[in-house]
């Protein structure tokens, strides 16, 4: 439980040395509402609630700047190296209906394949409930749907970092090959 506690400092420090505040900022936001929230609704002590917050935020935070840092490099990586051109209004259209309908995809195939299922579901509401004291005990078997339609965002975001960077590539090409 210490690593995973520790997990969040770690974060926060590489981030100041990597300079990175925008990202520190967001991170401490998150943990400071979500703390807040559970102080209100957790009957345990103030510390227990502060190192549950920290052991739960720490590996989320992690993961996502990991797929933060990992979708700008993907995108960097195809779409050249710093030639890329701005898009187009219509660029931009194109890329957000593809994505909703591609998350709309990819969240009735994670609901067919029951990725959130009652079994991880309910590991996972025990581990919550482990950590905190709640007046209710937090049930996360309802709330499969929702978490399906979170998971089905992560290769939607993946598809869409790369649609975006392949057409600011191709704009590139096409703005470059026209006599000036």
């Amino acid at each position: 439980m210490a690593l995973l506690f520790a997990v969040l400092p770690a974060m926060l420090y590489w981030q100041h040395r990597r300079r990175r505040w925008w990202t520190m900022g967001a991170g401490l936001t998150v943990f400071i509402l979500a703390l807040d929230h559970l102080m209100l609704k957790d009957r345990g002590s103030m510390w227990q609630t502060l190192a549950a917050t920290g052991i739960l935020w720490g590996p989320s935070y992690l993961a996502l700047t990991v797929l933060w840092a990992s979708l700008r490099g993907m995108g960097r990586a195809v779409s050249g190296d710093g030639r890329a051109a701005a898009l187009s209004w219509s660029d931009c259209v194109v890329i957000a209906l593809l994505a909703i309908m591609a998350h709309l995809l990819f969240f009735i195939a994670a609901t067919i394949a029951d990725v959130a299922g009652a079994a991880l579901l309910g590991v996972v509401g025990d581990f919550v409930n482990c950590l905190y004291q709640l007046a209710r005990p937090v049930d996360f078997r309802t709330h499969g749907d929702q978490l399906n339609m979170l998971l089905a965002a992560l290769p939607t975001l993946v598809l869409a970092t790369l649609l975006q960077a392949w057409l600011r590539r191709r704009r590139a090409v096409i703005q470059g090959t026209r006599p000036r």
